[in-house]
């Protein structure tokens, strides 16, 4: 795989910003050394509830970061025949990914000697795969805009934006609520880019989290995306302030994999995926992706899966039937996005890999209290698969809550038994199963 040069790169990127009229705003400066966040799919607030246009752009993970290799040798070799090959091509490692047994290391490279190595180590028969380290970003997300309608008083909930969230309301929460509003004990991890836990609305549920980035435990949200999925997913609710989320009872487990553009890459990406399901995730919500598929990407969802952790993923915002990864993998939850008429959201995407579709436009939510975030404000709205995903986590989280017997697999399919069906009758390509019901799915089949 070849590299742009610095000249070339700099050149499509800034073809590309041209295109972000509507990305939310204070972008900062680009690090080359960072992998950069770029549009995939650009799309007005008002094209995208109006079905307007797309304007396609280069999907940044097919982008790497130039000199890093990501390898994974066979199982039981010994320290001393990992350095041995290191020293053939010139290599060094980074870091591990994951458990050191996994046998997954993060390689630095000579810039110009990359891919010669990685094929030369995938020709070595103590190397499972090697690949270079991919970039994955968030969906490129939508300003949104929706009315501050004020919450009538003596009502349940009393979150003082309730009466904005009109997702609760298509979604059936409240009756749902009534059933279950989650457990402490049922633990959803977002991996994204960090939490605010200091947001009055997530703090008191914030367990310590982990920053696969830096490799701290402070998983500190300086972008705004993960804050804003956090609360869509389990933001307390009946606390008289702010909004409520869909689990408002369960645990959130903050799993930092993104900078504060918005970027990372598939090491960071499986290092953070690893660490949630080894740390009591019982769910996990990821509003990122790309077309490319890392294998190492690939192998930490596995990994989560193999752990009985249930994985949910954003489609996308291109709003063609291309896959997006992790969503397109086997055993994850793909969430496709709806608007308030209950119509599919022009920008979401669709094909046979989507299981179930929840609200993702113009979306009330949390955003963080610290500064160099995307909107400095406490709580506001945005529109993108990534918003309909962690709808879609939470009520798996309740039905965790509420069924703690039942594995991923029954889980899931409780989850797809347990929702509206739009668009064409049964399964369909654009909605799924059909978007979420949290009153249905908390119920047994032949109780509904």
């Amino acid at each position: 795989m070849k590299h742009l040069p610095v000249s070339a790169f700099s050149a499509a990127l800034g073809s590309l910003l041209l295109l972000s009229a509507c990305q939310t705003p204070g972008n900062p400066i680009l690090n080359l050394r960072q992998p950069v966040q770029m549009n995939r799919a650009s799309v007005s607030a008002q094209n995208a509830q109006a079905g307007g246009p797309t304007i396609r752009v280069q999907d940044p993970s097919q982008l790497t970061v130039p000199g890093e290799i990501v390898v994974r040798y066979r199982p039981g070799l010994n320290a001393q025949s990992r350095m041995q090959i290191m020293q053939q091509f010139q290599l060094s490692s980074i870091r591990s990914i994951g458990h050191p047994e996994m046998g997954i290391e993060l390689l630095k490279a000579p810039e110009m000697a990359t891919q010669a190595a990685i094929e030369a180590l995938n020709n070595n028969p103590a190397v499972l795969y090697a690949e270079p380290n991919f970039v994955v970003s968030i969906p490129q997300v939508l300003p949104g805009d929706v009315p501050q309608r004020p919450n009538p008083r003596n009502t349940y909930p009393n979150d003082e934006m309730f009466a904005s969230q009109y997702a609760h309301q298509v979604s059936n929460s409240q009756a749902g609520w009534q059933l279950t509003r989650g457990d402490r004990r049922t633990v959803l991890a977002v991996i994204d880019t960090g939490v605010d836990s200091q947001h009055p609305d997530l703090a008191a549920k914030m367990l310590p989290g982990f920053d696969a980035i830096t490799g701290s435990n402070d998983a500190k949200d300086e972008h705004g995306h993960g804050t804003h999925c956090a609360g869509i997913a389990a933001a307390l609710t009946n606390n008289g302030v702010g909004i409520a989320g869909f689990a408002p009872e369960v645990s959130i487990l903050p799993v930092r994999v993104l900078d504060a553009r918005g970027s990372g890459t598939s090491a960071d990406v499986a290092a953070g995926t690893i660490w949630a399901a080894d740390n009591g995730a019982d769910v996990i919500s990821m509003s990122l992706g790309g077309r490319a598929n890392p294998k190492v990407k690939e192998d930490s969802i596995k990994h989560a899966l193999a752990k009985d952790v249930v994985v949910v993923a954003a489609m996308g915002n291109y709003g063609d039937n291309s896959k997006i990864f992790p969503a397109a993998q086997d055993g994850v939850i793909a969430v496709g996005a709806t608007d308030d008429a209950n119509q599919r959201a022009r920008f979401s995407q669709y094909g046979t890999w989507i299981s179930v579709s929840a609200p993702g436009v113009n979306i009330l939510s949390t955003f963080p209290t610290n500064a160099n975030n995307m909107n400095r404000r406490n709580y506001g709205s945005i529109s993108g698969t990534s918003m309909a995903t962690p709808a879609a986590a939470g009520v798996a989280a309740l039905i965790r809550s509420q069924f703690p017997d039942m594995n991923r697999e029954q889980v899931r399919a409780q989850l797809e038994q347990g929702t509206d069906d739009l668009g064409e009758p049964g399964y369909d390509i654009y909605y799924g199963h059909g978007r979420i019901n949290v009153a249905k799915a908390l119920t047994l089949p032949g109780r509904r």
